[in-house]
């Protein structure tokens, strides 16, 4: 039987009162301390543009969300925030002939972390990760084609299996600003990012050694990567392998397990819809054309596995307005062109679950990809084994949330909505950002 990682919420009534004695008539006379600050709260927060029913919506989230935050107090401590300071210094590797030159690369942050204690199953089976974001400022060695990149990333950090092997594992996603993209008549040779904002992503392994009871030295290596999702061309994306070096203020904590038994979970098919957007081309060339979009449909069966994993097994069928556009305008095919502007994949795939958070990855194989075949025929590129590659190979990764599932549901998603974000790319090419909304029934 599971033991209960939290108490009932004895706290949710007295406030819903609050709240009650707040939306009933100024002349109550209900003594409650918070009365006044509600009033000014109010005045001050909310305007005039609000009509009472959506102010009286808003407040009853707030109070719904503080009750349910005082929950537990007694029995698994909140979370502890954690700051660290950190440096990482590596090298770009050049993504193509005559990129602009970067002896080195160096990227400072500062981390905002958050110990978690237990409250939640999935911390428990994750071996209690810390989740958190870091602010990063980034140079290049070359100002004047590169220039600097701000960028913020949420992240996860495991422990190892082995604690007295004393390492970690962190990944990130989160976007970035940089000054000196691409541009056609002042920065004509970096092809490394096409527009300001793109995606940023880290991957790092390092190792702890602790300086005194509040202090902690991390070191490692790390994967730094940026780019736009082939939203915008060129786009050859940069890579910075780096090492790593930093300080954590973090004190040494104790963790309460419980006995977790496997829940009743069982296989659900998921429907997925999505619109995704790119600049169609190769990744340095066709600079400067529109955006387009693209339509997915996706199913497949989600099936369940020791309470934080999810496998995927199913189809993918896709309609680009790029490929339509060019098989019109250039008279490529004279029938079922709008067919032969699809694409149909198979795939496999997994989804980490965390709370109401998965992070997906899949594997596919195009099973209908006519168009690609043809224009890499039609611009003699067809001869190459990366491009017959492409022509197969297809893979996704991306991040969805259920806004509506239960707390300590783990990876039962039945009957669930979702959205998500996804990377497409060929191989190693990125194809599109998409964005999706899905059911699993």
């Amino acid at each position: 039987m599971i033991k209960r990682l939290y108490q009932k919420p004895i706290y949710f009534r007295p406030i819903f009162l609050v709240f009650f004695a707040y939306t009933s008539s100024k002349k109550s006379s209900v003594g409650f301390a918070t009365q006044d600050f509600f009033s000014s709260f109010k005045q001050k927060v909310t305007s005039q543009l609000w009509p009472k029913t959506y102010r009286h919506l808003v407040l009853f989230f707030i109070l719904s969300s503080v009750s349910f935050s005082l929950l537990a107090q007694d029995s698994i401590p909140k979370n502890k925030l954690e700051l660290s300071v950190n440096s990482y210094a590596g090298y770009l590797v050049p993504a193509y002939p005559d990129a602009p030159k970067s002896n080195y690369s160096l990227l400072n942050s500062i981390g905002f972390q958050w110990q978690t204690m237990g409250k939640d199953y999935w911390q428990q089976l994750y071996r209690f990760p810390k989740q958190g974001f870091e602010i990063f400022y980034s140079t290049f060695n070359n100002p004047e084609q590169l220039g600097y990149n701000i960028g913020i990333v949420p992240s996860l950090e495991w422990y190892g299996k082995k604690p007295n092997k004393n390492w970690r594992f962190k990944f990130g996603m989160g976007v970035s600003y940089f000054n000196k993209p691409f541009d056609l008549v002042s920065n004509p040779t970096n092809f490394y990012i096409g527009r300001h904002f793109a995606n940023m992503s880290v991957t790092s392994i390092f190792w702890s050694k602790r300086i005194n009871t509040d202090l902690v030295l991390t070191y490692g290596i790390s994967s730094i990567h940026a780019s736009n999702g082939h939203t915008a061309l060129p786009n050859a994306g940069m890579n910075i392998f780096c090492g790593h070096l930093g300080v954590r203020f973090e004190k040494k904590r104790e963790f309460k397990s419980v006995d977790i038994l496997s829940q009743p979970t069982k296989r659900t098919f998921v429907i997925k819809s999505g619109i995704g957007f790119h600049e169609f081309g190769s990744t340095t060339k066709a600079i400067g054309g529109p955006r387009y979009p693209s339509y997915h449909l996706s199913g497949w069966y989600s099936i369940p596995f020791k309470n934080i994993h999810l496998f995927q097994l199913g189809t993918t069928l896709a309609y680009y307005t790029s490929f339509y556009d060019y098989i019109r305008n250039q008279e490529v095919y004279e029938t079922d062109q709008h067919v032969r502007a699809s694409t149909g994949v198979v795939f496999a795939g997994h989804e980490f679950v965390f709370g109401k958070f998965g992070f997906v990855s899949q594997l596919g194989i195009y099973f209908y990809n006519p168009f690609f075949i043809k224009q890499k025929k039609i611009e003699g590129e067809w001869n190459g084994f990366g491009e017959k590659l492409q022509a197969i190979n297809t893979n996704r990764i991306g991040v969805i949330y259920y806004p509506f599932k239960k707390r300590n549901a783990l990876n039962n998603i039945s009957k669930q909505l979702s959205i998500g974000a996804f990377i497409k790319a060929n191989v190693g090419q990125a194809d599109l950002f998409e964005y999706s909304i899905g059911y699993s029934f």
